[in-house]
């Protein structure tokens, strides 16, 4: 689970049923930390002791409560299907404005990935976070939270107002202190996440881009709105200096336009046969991106994962958490292969317009498109001295070439 601002990625068991109801979710943080949470339709209870077995309930009153046994409505609409690394997911939402994306296996048609633009309360905990992957989700024939709820009701302590905000998160409830739990934690997430670890981190160093690559990604745009859409990418930067974005479109795919991040400078070109030079193009981007991005941002790695690890791919990886400049606690989440492949970038509590979320797919390092894919269109020449606003600012010159 990737939080929304700079910190560890937790880790979350979370047994659900839907008929008391009532959930409870272990959540421990992969560096520190663990809170055992039960929430029933009337409290909200805080679990002590090892997890077989609490020894006592704390009640918080009833801040919390069990997510809805449906996160789709019934109108809910499937707008893509494509596999990601090797899993075959389709990605869902709901009609009107909302601030959530949401993954489901095409296998078993049960959630596989949620994000979230903001937090939200359904569902709890889950909501807590820019980004959750569930390598296990399956069926109980039963559970114990009748028996669990029972007991907290009979036994458990208040814990007074103060002391626990209107809604808690999962992050604010581990300053509870579980010392059993907190023993039994780094177990606990060997189970459940088998080649998971932070300890890992201490040898690895933060990913370089090749100065030519090649790639392919789904783009999630900002713009919840928006369906995702497939691009194709050629980087180069030690001639070009460029980074040449197509995006596609539709179903059967097609080419929407082109974005072309040059240095200091990024024009967004879309197709138009009624204006002149065959598009609109406004230079309102920041420039291509540093190959050394990661290092100069100073992204921290938070994760590693095995080769073969459920959430990881077929080679070790690393999971970094990256500030954006000059904005406080915000971060950007990127995911990479330790031989430097690209799995994922995202930026939590996206602002503005552009890329939320891509998912890389093809990687061909040490290539790239001729030196005349990369002229700019003649839309986009005639726009070059072009006044207009910009996207690009102070916080983007750690990973892109921006004006001084």
């Amino acid at each position: 689970m990737l939080p929304f601002l700079q910190g560890q990625i937790d880790v979350g068991e979370f047994v659900y049923d839907g008929v008391l109801p009532a959930m409870r979710a272990t959540v421990h943080g992969l560096e520190s930390g663990t809170a055992d949470i039960l929430i029933t339709d009337k409290d909200t209870y805080l679990l002590n002791g090892p997890h077989s077995s609490p020894t006592s309930c704390m009640s918080l009153g009833p801040k919390l409560r069990p997510p809805s046994r449906q996160w789709l409505t019934d109108n809910s609409v499937c707008v893509g299907e494509a596999p990601l690394a090797t899993h075959a997911v389709q990605w869902w939402q709901k009609p009107g404005f909302d601030t959530a994306r949401y993954w489901f296996s095409t296998d078993h048609r049960l959630p596989w990935r949620t994000s979230f633009i903001t937090r939200t309360l359904d569902p709890a905990i889950v909501g807590d976070y820019s980004m959750t992957f569930f390598p296990t989700f399956a069926a109980l024939p039963a559970t114990d939270l009748a028996a669990l709820r029972d007991r907290c009701v009979a036994t458990a302590k208040p814990v007074t107002a103060k002391n626990v905000a209107e809604t808690p998160t999962a992050r604010e409830l581990m300053a509870f202190t579980n010392k059993t739990a907190e023993a039994e934690r780094g177990k606990r997430i060997g189970d459940l996440i088998p080649g998971l670890s932070h300890e890992a981190c201490s040898r690895m160093t933060p990913a370089r881009w090749p100065d030519h690559f090649i790639t392919t990604a789904m783009v999630t745009p900002i713009k919840i709105n928006d369906p995702p859409y497939s691009t194709l990418i050629y980087y180069d930067w030690s001639e070009a200096r460029t980074q040449l974005i197509l995006p596609f479109h539709s179903s059967p795919p097609a080419l929407q336009g082109i974005i072309s991040l040059k240095d200091k400078v990024g024009y967004r070109l879309h197709f138009s046969k009624s204006a002149p030079n065959g598009g609109l193009c406004v230079p309102d981007l920041p420039g291509a991106v540093r190959p050394d991005w990661m290092s100069v941002d100073s992204c921290e790695c938070r994760a590693v994962l095995d080769r073969g690890s459920p959430l990881g791919s077929s080679a070790e990886s690393q999971i970094m958490s990256c500030p954006i400049k000059l904005q406080g606690q915000r971060t950007m989440w990127t995911w990479y292969g330790t031989d430097g492949t690209p799995i994922m970038f995202m930026e939590a509590q996206p602002e503005g317009s552009g890329v939320m979320l891509a998912d890389y797919d093809d990687w061909i390092p040490d290539h790239t498109g001729r030196p005349s894919d990369f002229e700019l269109p003649a839309a986009c020449k005639a726009a070059t001295n072009a006044s207009v606003p910009t996207f690009a600012n102070a916080s983007c010159s750690a990973c892109h070439t921006t004006p001084q």
